[in-house]
């Protein structure tokens, strides 16, 4: 029975129904005015990021941020431990030279910077850091130039424990000149460890066999307090004093020396006579000395595997190739470089000037 002034149930139900009907359709409206907003939006965004704008854009941010790009640099192949075994933590990693990267986009600006070149980013970073030298770091030379064996020199030989022979040499070294005649100069990590290592001996000029200077028995091993506490690879250096000969005369007087300079700066040619571990023949080879950072040289010559650390770093080689002035040796960052092909050297400043002052006192 229906109630009078009421609707049916029938009717009403049509009522719901015609009014969930328009709620949809307001919904979708609804929708469809705001996707077209969206639409509108974007093509009013194309408008205006013209090229002309962008390039505006680009050239005004530029001049808000930097007057020059930011150059990128790459990780080392941090590479890098053929002939002993770690890294400032101020180093800058080396890379190749052809390899290039591409900086982030600068504060105000729409496009990303310049592609840079990697070997213009570290050049640009080594000029940075110091030490003040006026020599700067050349570019990395598209490849690297190979140990050749050589004959030897007086004056730069192997260190090996008489007990084991000549011939299980470790560690390459080489006599400095001194006012005793008895020094010879290596790595640290050739010859300090826990401790200083016991009984071991320098053969000057070794080769094929052949002992042509005799063998220098060493008395004393003398590291820095740094190296000694931390193994600072800043101050990977060693300098060793050895025993007269059976003649009573001085290493020196025997062999010659090469001459010791610090703070000589990076970029200039180094000659580097080494001996690789299980070879009786010395190796040779020429390479600019670059920085790879304030307190680390990197020499790029392939060919110089476990063995060659200690060897010296020479510029201003005599005429006969016999002997020059040593500026690094074989050692620190990674104990001289994780592969045979880069090499590295503590630099040479204030603090391996007092070690050898000690030394040679």
């Amino acid at each position: 029975m229906e109630v009078p002034g009421r609707l049916s149930r029938v009717a009403r139900m049509r009522q719901r129904a015609q009014a969930r009907k328009r709620a949809r359709a307001r919904r979708a409206a609804l929708a469809a005015g705001a996707a077209g907003i969206v639409v509108i939006a974007g093509m009013l965004g194309t408008a205006f990021s013209t090229p002309e704008s962008a390039g505006a854009m680009t050239a005004e941010g530029a001049a808000e941020s930097s007057p020059s790009p930011v150059a990128a640099t790459s990780s080392p192949s941090t590479s890098a431990s053929t002939h002993a075994a770690a890294a400032p933590a101020a180093a800058v990693p080396p890379a190749a030279a052809t390899a290039s990267v591409t900086s982030t986009a600068q504060p105000g600006s729409v496009t990303p910077e310049p592609t840079v070149s990697t070997a213009t980013s570290t050049a640009a970073a080594a000029a940075a850091a110091g030490p003040g030298s006026t020599v700067d770091t050349p570019d990395q030379p598209s490849s690297s130039p190979s140990g050749k064996p050589f004959g030897g020199t007086a004056v730069a030989g192997v260190l090996y424990r008489p007990d084991s022979g000549v011939s299980s040499h470790f560690c390459s070294a080489s006599v400095v000149h001194s006012s005793a005649g008895d020094l010879v100069i290596t790595a640290a990590h050739c010859v300090y460890s826990d401790g200083p290592k016991s009984d071991i001996a320098f053969a000057p000029g070794f080769h094929d066999g052949q002992l042509p200077y005799g063998s220098w028995t060493v008395t004393k091993v003398v590291v820095s307090q740094n190296w000694q506490s931390s193994n600072d690879p800043d101050e990977d250096v060693a300098f060793l004093q050895v025993a007269p000969n059976s003649s009573g005369a001085s290493l020196e007087s025997v062999t010659g020396a090469d001459q010791i300079a610090f703070s000589q700066g990076f970029g200039m040619p180094v000659t580097v006579p080494a001996y690789p571990q299980g070879s009786d023949t010395p190796i040779t080879c020429v390479s600019p000395a670059k920085k790879f950072s304030a307190t680390q040289t990197e020499w790029d010559c392939r060919g110089y595997p476990d063995g060659t650390s200690g060897a010296p770093f020479l510029t201003n080689v005599d005429a006969s190739g016999e002997k020059g002035t040593v500026i690094g040796v074989i050692g620190g960052y990674q104990q001289g470089g994780d592969t045979p092909d880069i090499s590295y050297s503590a630099y040479f400043g204030s603090a391996v000037q007092a070690l050898y002052q000690s030394a040679s006192s």
